[in-house]
């Protein structure tokens, strides 16, 4: 009998943590997908926080994308998916704060980065409650060579044609 109630007060704790004052909404994360078009092609950025990302914006120009987040906790988390073939290179971050209706100084940011062949994975860590914006700036955009391929693709069939003759007339000429 006391073993029974003993396993049914520790289950009790373990069901009614979160209500006793434990917060478990610091570490969760909303993730949100924002598809990018541009040179052709479709890329799709992903970020997980624990804050909503209310709008994402890409200048391919600048080589940058941009967050805008509104902050409801001090300690703040993301994780950040980037293909590596739509911004890549040394990434620099800014992070900027909204104080009464004006953006104060952009602060640069130092997250953890990570890339494969495929993607960079950027983890950041923040603090603030509030609206923020996060800048993140490579150093190439890649289908800007999109451009260029159309070129390298005809200069390619030109050669195969040019090469087939020669091949053909060089067989004549030996016989």
């Amino acid at each position: 009998m006391k073993t029974t109630l003993a396993l049914l007060f520790i289950l009790l704790i373990i069901a009614f943590q979160p209500a006793s004052g434990l917060v478990l909404s610091d570490r969760t994360g909303l993730k949100t997908i924002f598809p990018v078009e541009t040179g052709g092609y479709h890329f799709d950025v992903e970020i997980v926080g624990n804050f909503d990302v209310t709008k994402m914006d890409f200048d391919k120009d600048r080589k940058m994308i941009t967050f805008n987040m509104f902050n409801s906790l001090d300690e703040n988390l993301t994780e950040i998916i980037i293909p590596r073939n739509l911004i890549n290179g040394e990434f620099t971050f800014y992070l900027y704060e909204e104080y009464e209706g004006s953006w104060l100084p952009g602060v640069e940011v130092f997250p953890r980065v990570q890339m494969n062949d495929e993607i960079a994975f950027i983890f950041l860590e923040f603090e603030g409650k509030g609206i923020h914006k996060l800048e993140v700036i490579g150093t190439t955009y890649l289908p800007e060579f999109a451009d260029v391929a159309p070129l390298v693709l005809a200069s390619s069939m030109i050669g195969l044609v040019l090469l087939k003759r020669f091949k053909k007339t060089s067989v004549l000429f030996f016989k």
